[in-house]
Parts: structure tokens; sequence; C-alpha cells
């Protein structure tokens, strides 16, 4: 089994157990890949550089990994995405930061992880991928692991979206925005915003209104079949910022240009692949990382 590890700048209290990744996995006979920008910010650091080749893009992971570990937080795995979409490398999270739903194992765990996944105690989960593009575009360009946003660009005024699905008129959501999100992604903005929890391998997609203008608006679950088009009428008032997994995709000149397109938004044929050890499951991950189920009274005396 061969390895990659990607990763933001850590702080000095992660090194070492970045270090003790990087023991562990170089002792195998593969190379190590590791992500250029995360070994140029951490090889002062490291006590060793042995066995390690470095990647910068899709093709030099491609037929190169089959488990890429992503250390950070659920950002960092995010981003993981343009390097394994169209790849068949799993994705394995160790939470080098605060909360992690989305992770594997706590950096405490890294030992028992490399030994789990040596001994093949784990499995692979498959999650939906949305894909986003503009109404003339033939191919679309950006993906989500989590949702799409569209936001007004200026705090606290608000934005019309008129929201389509397979072609027919659903309604006209006014407010600070709306979003379309993946089961992955409903317990990220969406639950924020009161959208319900989905299980990971649901068949749907979610579209949320953001802080509503009308009580009426509530969320709204739909085949993961449907293509959805959102259209901004002319008579808005304020620009819009188009947000995939948190990254603004219609920015220009550090302004921001009215949409002038309809944003087309459809289940991708790309899957995103995660680790998980065999005594794991979303639920689990619900109450321990979410804290969902807990008693309040326990809480308020330390039980």
């Amino acid at each position: 089994m061969k390895f990659a590890i990607f990763g933001k700048e850590p702080t000095k209290e992660n090194i070492p157990f970045i270090q003790e990744l990087f023991n562990q996995l170089t002792e195998l006979k593969e190379p190590l890949l590791v992500w250029d920008k995360f070994f140029y910010w951490i090889k002062a650091s490291l006590q060793q550089t042995d066995n390690i080749k470095l990647f910068s893009n899709e093709e030099d992971l491609k037929n190169n990994a089959d488990i890429l570990f992503s250390l950070g937080g659920d950002g960092t795995m995010l981003d993981t995405l343009s390097f394994v979409r169209n790849t068949d490398i799993a994705v394995l999270g160790i939470n080098l930061g605060h909360l992690g739903f989305l992770t594997t194992a706590g950096k405490q765990e890294i030992g028992k992880v490399v030994r789990d996944i040596k001994l093949g105690n784990f499995s692979i989960e498959r999650r939906n991928i949305l894909e986003v593009g503009f109404e003339s575009e033939k191919e679309f360009s950006h993906f989500a692991i989590n949702e799409l946003c569209v936001l007004s660009s200026y705090r606290g005024t608000i934005i019309d979206a008129e929201v389509f699905v397979n072609g027919k008129y659903l309604t006209r959501y006014s407010g600070d925005g709306i979003l379309i999100s993946t089961p992955t992604g409903s317990t990220a903005y969406s639950l924020s915003c009161n959208g319900p929890i989905i299980t990971p391998d649901s068949c749907c997609l979610c579209i949320t209104p953001v802080a509503p203008h009308n009580l009426t608006f509530r969320p709204i679950v739909i085949s993961d079949k449907d293509t959805i088009r959102i259209h901004l009428p002319e008579d808005n008032e304020n620009d819009a910022n188009i947000m995939v997994d948190g990254y603004i995709i219609n920015e220009v000149d550090n302004g921001f240009v009215k949409v002038d397109e309809d944003i087309i938004i459809k289940k991708s044929d790309y899957e995103w692949k995660l680790v998980r050890l065999d005594n794991q499951d979303f639920f689990s991950a619900l109450r321990n990382k979410l804290m969902w189920g807990t008693n309040i009274k326990d809480l308020k005396y330390g039980k």
C-alpha cells in the first residue's frame, strides 16, 4: 500500500505528531509522497527525510498513492478534493485542530491508525460531490464536498434568488442567501442554518435558506438526480458572492461582479472517498464530536 501526506502549515506543538507519522510511514518500502508546500513548511523540523518524494498536483498522485493522509482539520480535508477527485485515492484525516468532524482520528491516535491501516482494519466511505458551473459553460470547473452558497456581497443586506429544480420553478428566496448542500455538508453550514442532519449515504441534496426574510421558508430535501438552477433577478440591489466550500468563485480584481448567468448545480460523477476505521460510524461521530443527543443535565453536573 502506498501513502501520501497533505497538510497546512502546522504549529510547533503539532510537529512531534507529524514526525511520528513520518517515522512510521517511511519505514515502508514504497516512497512516501508529500505535498511540496507542506514539506517546505516542515522540512527544517523533521529529523530525517529519507524515502520521500514530492507532489504538487493530481497527476503526480494518480496511480502513485492509495491513501492520502490529511493533516489538519475539516477545511484541510476539503482542500484534498482537487488532488484526489479524478483518482481512486481515499483520504484519511488526522485532526490537528479542534472539532475535526470529518477526520478519522486525533493526533494522539496516529500509531493506532497506522497499525489498523497496515492490518486492513478499515473501510472506505464514498461521499457525493457537487458540480457547479454557469449556464454558458460546457464543462463545470468547480466541485464541492459540502455546499454551494449564494450570499449577498454586503453583510446584513438582502439578496433574492429564484430556484428551479429540473426546470420547474420552486420559489424566490429572499434573505442573506441560499445554499445547496450534499449529505456530507448537512452537518456544516447548512446545519447552522437549521438544515436537517442527513446520513452520508442518502441519495439527496438539501436546499437551505440563509437567514430568510420570510418565516415560511424552510429547508427542502430533493433527489440527488435533480439539477438545480439558481437565477439572480436583475432587480437585486446587491451583488452576490458565489462560494464553493468556502471559496469565492466569482471574484474579479479584488471586487465583485454581478452574476449575469444562471448557476447550475448537480451531483458529480466523481466521488470523494474517506477512510473509516472499523470501530467508527456516522452516528458515533454525531454523538462524540457534535454532542448530538447529549443531556444538558449531564453537562451541568459533569457526568
